[in-house]
């Protein structure tokens, strides 16, 4: 089971400094499917695996790879 984290530490995690997208646009993208998270009572959520640019089945299938060694 993937770990949730903060949108704001996953964009700093993803992005350069000065480029991260705001929380309102991560909140788009987890509604849209773009990316895997949950949002909770407006709090956005991300799950930690999740890697920008790196589909998110691809980026669960490796995960769960690297946790099954």
């Amino acid at each position: 089971m993937s770990k949730l984290m903060r949108a704001s530490a996953w964009a700093k995690r993803e992005f350069e400094s000065g480029s991260e997208p705001d929380n309102r646009t991560i909140k788009k993208w987890v509604r849209n499917g773009v990316l895997q998270g949950r949002i909770v009572d407006g709090s956005v959520w991300v799950i930690s695996a999740e890697r920008w640019g790196i589909s998110s089945v691809v980026s669960s299938a490796v995960h769960h790879l690297i946790n099954e060694a």
